[in-house]
């Protein structure tokens, strides 16, 4: 963090308008730097007195009977809610000096960049068009099916002119770690793939009795309505049946359950060996999620936590540390030792993915009981609580 960014930090505070990771980035600084000088300058940091009026209305209003603070220790209570508030204004008199800003040099030097809109088209002939270093405009044509890559870098099927007797071909798009991608399949659905993911499809449906795609990975679906011809998505371990709604699957291979979760509509989703039993298939409501192991289970989700990598963001809420890891490591392109990762270590926050690897461990850090270290791109983890005090 440069000096820039540490004044827009206090000035978000000071406006009312900082958030809770704000929040957490003060209290990692002041337990750092704590020792150093307490010199006000004014100058450089604002009028005091101002700043001491508007951090006490920003206690009274985050004060309440219980308070979760991002990747803060799950709940604390009033009285802890304010020593920290409070000593976030403490926070503010540090000197601004080297240390304070350069402090994570070690740590970040082996820093790792955010993935991005990175995949591979791979049409029905063979062909590979590697869409991140694809020019925008006209890609390809095939079946009366126009390929192109939009300005805003997604990929958009239109229709055109068709033969029904023609053969009906089949394309895959498919993200490497660290990329995502958008597609606008031909009946106008709009599928979204997070990193490590593939979708495959037919340039078009005109022929079909019904709009099957094969996922593999992880995909947000806004699928077109058509009353005539449902919409159906495979994955290794199910199918799910629509006619127009918005979904998420998550169907890793090396994830050991598939989850569907329903945004709007309705869905079917079945076992990939559907007999038509009781507990082979589950019809969803929004906001439930369907997690298939040997059987289906159903529960109510937070559903802009399963959607937040969707718009760019991570959202843990009460995550396990081993799920945190495996998105890190699928979005950043980076290994984990997940045999040094302690058990039933769990977070709630939420920050960008468009930040670089060495911020998200940071925000992690601010628990005080966990340490992380960059090393030829792997993520080494250290718990504290194993430490000799």
């Amino acid at each position: 963090m440069n000096k820039d960014e540490f004044r827009a930090l206090v000035e978000r505070i000071t406006d009312g308008h900082a958030s809770d990771t704000d929040i957490a980035i003060y209290n990692k600084y002041y337990r750092e730097y704590q020792r150093a000088g307490a010199a006000w300058n004014a100058a450089e940091m604002g009028d005091e007195a101002m700043l001491k009026d508007k951090l006490k209305k920003r206690i009274d209003e985050k004060i309440k009977p219980v308070i979760v603070i991002p990747f803060w220790r799950r709940t604390i209570n009033v009285a802890a809610a304010a020593v920290i508030l409070l000593s976030l204004f403490t926070a503010l008199v540090f000197h601004f000096n080297g240390a304070l800003f350069n402090s994570s040099a070690d740590f970040v030097k082996q820093d790792v960049a955010p993935g991005g809109n990175k995949a591979v088209l791979i049409l029905a002939d063979g062909r590979s068009i590697n869409l991140s270093d694809a020019a925008n405009g006209h890609l390809a044509e095939q079946a009366g099916i126009s390929i192109t890559k939009a300005a805003d870098g997604k990929l958009v099927y239109t229709a055109k002119a068709q033969d029904e007797n023609q053969v009906v071909s089949y394309n895959t798009i498919a993200t490497p770690v660290g990329g995502q991608y958008q597609v606008n399949l031909p009946d106008g659905t709009k599928v979204w793939l997070n990193a490590a993911s593939s979708l495959k499809f037919p340039s078009s449906f005109t022929q079909l009795k019904a709009r099957e795609v094969q996922l593999s990975g992880e995909a947000y679906f806004e699928v077109a309505h058509d009353q005539g011809k449902s919409f159906v998505v495979k994955t290794n371990r199910q199918e799910v049946l629509v006619l127009g709604t918005h979904f998420n699957i998550n169907s890793y291979e090396d994830e050991p359950v598939t989850k569907t979760t329903l945004l709007q509509g309705a869905v079917l989703a079945r076992m990939a060996n559907f007999k038509g039993n009781d507990d082979d298939h589950v019809l969803l409501k929004p906001g439930q999620q369907a997690v298939l192991d040997q059987r289906f289970k159903v529960k109510s989700v937070d559903v802009e936590e399963v959607t937040a990598w969707k718009y760019g963001n991570f959202l843990f809420n009460d995550t396990d540390l081993r799920d945190i890891m495996k998105q890190l490591s699928r979005w950043y392109n980076v290994r984990v030792d997940y045999n040094e990762i302690p058990q039933n270590r769990i977070f709630t926050g939420f920050i960008s993915r468009g930040v670089n690897l060495s911020q998200v461990l940071q925000m992690l850090e601010v628990t005080g009981k966990i340490q992380f270290k960059i090393e030829n791109k792997t993520i080494k983890i250290t718990d504290l609580k194993k430490e000799p005090m």
